[in-house]
């Protein structure tokens, strides 16, 4: 390998950066430099693992390396060797973990700090980190949970070469690395994150590219910041010299963290399908999580306690005083807690977590001799692990038990939060997109046909019913889960759609709608998803409807001041909206929820979405009216050519209010069984008979079709 020129000098000079007495956040204790012969990889290996492992979440963590990378001939997956003083390539082969892998620190030392971290690699074959570990799966699942918290800058792709300039007397990447951290990449107040640094180097126009590995925490964390002395701040804080420290506030569920995953673990990645297929699955996968001695089904009614179920080991009559002594507290209106323990004085203890009560019967879970001792966060899990169907969905399972943990107690740590976050990415990513027709109503059989779609999720092709757990489980975790369902789902839809429509047999493409919730239309993540997807599938925009939930509240948050009314914000974002994404809105499911008559008649919507349940509603007629009236404002006033189209959802053969009603009202679109059809992957033309009887059904025939529903 030839020589480097700059590579020590490089190290030092981001050191001594980050210890600038007017500009940098790291204490002289706390930053370690290894040079030359010192930068050997065990001593390396150990410095890092050492503040990897004694980090707590407040933390920051920065590796910087500049030197060179080796690639041995026989390796085949995606990871680098960073060249060490003492790296021996011959001896790899044998002993592969004699040296510093780009594995050891992504698993290793990043995957396991606790805090926020960034790496910088000046060095060639630099974009192998990005990649480096995916064959390891299960490791990776541990790492996702805290890729939020971690930030990578790199030299050059996988494969690629860095360079050092005379010039510049330094690597290139280092130069402008050091000329951002000096304030070039500065914001407003002075600061300069990773993110914006990395931001900065981008914009170079450096051969090769450098690449980014860039996550949420990155611009929260200054490197440096303005010229104010570190013992001017420090009297800031403390006036009188006195000693003085900052602790975060601690999260009470912080201690318990580490047992919180091992339990999910336990439960729903241990013990295989054998035994989740016998008929006590449920309290052996308990007893199998706990590590407990047995675990049983109590029912508290009558004279005395009564087993439903229970693991092998457990002896009624051995325990039968513990049990007698525990239904005194067993109905959970005698308490606040949400489960108790008994204990005997030879040490004997059982845990009693009610699960449902059915009037004066309180059924509980008896967990015998229970090695964790968590109080209620147990007890909420324990509670959520009995309501799941682990084999239905064991990731939606497992996000459930987490909810409500976040439902009960507030908010997580961060570790569970991203793997929270984590489970409910591959959630949805897991559902699959069928569309639902919109029929097009007439008095005549030619005149009835398709006239849209709506992009509609669900677990399984076939299912009747959409999944709303999974699809509901985002509201208790706030924004970021709301935005993530929507713009995965979206980017499904209108990737889903353009390839089924492009195997259709009809000339022309319907359009389609596609659900969306406020807080997602405030984002423009969301909307760069969907002009994303929209550019990758080649789909006119003006064909695709957002329809806004009708589940949400279009508010500001507590912590948000809007400069407007919030329905005069929110119209003015639509229009926004409108005219750089070009697609149209509605609102979804008028009559329920939020979605009012001042939703109609205030924001700029192409068609209405009329729920089902207004056709159940004593005046459903007088409703409706009201509905096309305001359909048919501005068309009325010369404001628009034609009044929006209403759409009433959910018609069947069951419902009050016919096709004959609705067609006498002006109302020409339809959606639900009425047509027929089931939702499906695949878009196809109604067939002739169908089209016969939905136009019977117009024209008032609909006696016989009626009987036949019924």
């Amino acid at each position: 390998m030839p020589s480097l020129r700059y590579a020590e000098a490089d190290a030092r000079a981001v050191r001594d950066l980050l210890l600038d007495e007017s500009l940098g956040t790291f204490e002289d204790g706390d930053v370690t430099l290894l040079l030359g012969n010192q930068a050997t990889w065990s001593d390396v290996k150990a410095t890092l693992r050492d503040a990897a492992l004694d980090a707590d979440p407040a933390d920051v963590l920065l590796v910087y390396f500049a030197g060179h990378a080796l690639v041995p001939e026989w390796m085949t997956d995606s990871d680098a060797y960073l060249v060490t003083a003492d790296l021996d390539a011959t001896e790899l082969r044998a002993q592969p973990d004699r040296g510093l892998r780009l594995t050891f620190l992504k698993r290793d030392v990043f995957g396991v700090f606790e805090g926020t971290s960034f790496l910088i690699l000046d060095c060639c074959q630099a974009g192998r980190y990005q990649d480096a570990d995916m064959r390891h799966n299960e490791v990776m699942q541990t790492y996702r949970p805290r890729v939020d918290r971690h930030s990578a800058l790199l030299a050059c792709r996988a494969g690629a070469a860095a360079r050092e300039s005379d010039d510049l007397r330094h690597g290139q990447l280092t130069y402008h690395v050091l000329d951002a951290l000096r304030g070039a990449a500065a914001d407003g107040d002075g600061r300069v994150s990773f993110a914006r640094m990395a931001d900065f180097v981008a914009t170079k126009g450096l051969h090769p590219a450098p690449g980014q590995l860039l996550q949420n925490w990155g611009d929260s964390v200054p490197l440096t910041q303005p010229p104010v002395s570190r013992h001017a701040r420090r009297r800031q804080v403390a006036p009188d010299d006195a000693p003085a420290s900052i602790i975060p506030c601690r999260n009470p569920l912080d201690d318990f963290t580490g047992s919180i995953r091992q339990l999910l673990d336990r439960f729903f990645r241990s013990g295989g399908q054998a035994l989740a297929s016998e008929p006590d699955a449920p309290i052996e996968r308990i007893r199998h999580a706990l590590a407990a001695d047995s675990v049983a089904v109590v029912d508290f009614f009558g004279p005395e306690p009564r087993i439903a179920s229970s693991t092998a080991r457990f002896r009624y009559q051995e325990l039968r005083a513990l049990l007698e002594r525990s239904a005194r507290y067993a109905d959970p209106s005698q308490s606040s807690s949400l489960g108790h323990l008994v204990s005997e004085e030879d040490g004997r203890r059982v845990l009693f977590v009610p699960l449902k009560r059915d009037g004066q019967r309180v059924t509980s879970l008896a967990v015998v001799d229970p090695p964790l001792d968590m109080g209620e966060p147990l007890a909420v899990m324990l509670q959520a692990m009995w309501a799941v169907a682990v084999l239905a969905d064991p990731v939606e399972a497992e996000l459930g038990v987490l909810t409500a943990l976040r439902i009960a107690f507030g908010r997580l740590p961060v570790d569970l939060y991203h793997h929270a976050a984590s489970l409910h990415r591959r959630l949805m990513e897991s559902l699959t997109m069928v569309f639902q027709p919109v029929i097009q109503l007439d008095a005549r059989p030619p005149g009835i046909g398709v006239y849209s779609y709506e992009a509609l999720a669900r677990q399984h092709e076939n299912d009747l019913g959409a999944p709303f757990r999974a699809l509901r489980m985002c509201q208790a975790w706030g924004d970021r889960f709301v935005i993530e369902r929507d713009s995965i789902l979206a980017a499904k839809a209108i990737r889903a759609y353009a390839e089924a429509d492009g195997a259709t047999a009809w000339e022309g493409t319907r359009p389609v709608s596609i659900n969306v919730a406020v807080r997602a239309l405030l984002n423009d993540g969301y909307i760069a998803e969907v002009r994303a997807a929209l550019a990758d599938a080649a789909l006119n925009p003006r064909l695709v409807t957002l329809e806004i939930s009708e589940q949400d509240p279009i508010e500001p948050r507590d912590d948000e001041i809007w400069p407007q009314e919030p329905l005069v914000f929110f119209h003015r974002r639509l229009t926004e909206l409108t005219a750089t994404l070009d697609v149209t809105f509605a609102v979804d499911d008028f009559g329920v929820g939020y979605s009012s008559l001042a939703r109609l008649a205030e924001l700029p919507l192409t068609q209405i979405k009329v729920d089902r349940a207004i056709l159940f509603h004593p005046m459903a007629i007088e409703e409706l009216k009201l509905v096309m009236e305001v359909a048919r404002y501005a068309s009325n006033r010369g404001h628009s050519h034609s009044p929006r189209p209403v759409i009433v959802e959910g018609v069947d053969g069951q419902s009050p209010v016919g096709l004959h009603d609705l067609y006498g009202l002006g109302i020409q679109h339809v959606q639900g069984y009425i047509s027929g059809e089931i939702s499906s992957r695949t878009l196809r033309p109604l067939d002739q008979s169908l089209r016969e009887r939905i136009a019977a059904l117009v024209r008032g025939e609909n006696d016989q079709y009626r009987a036949s529903a019924a």
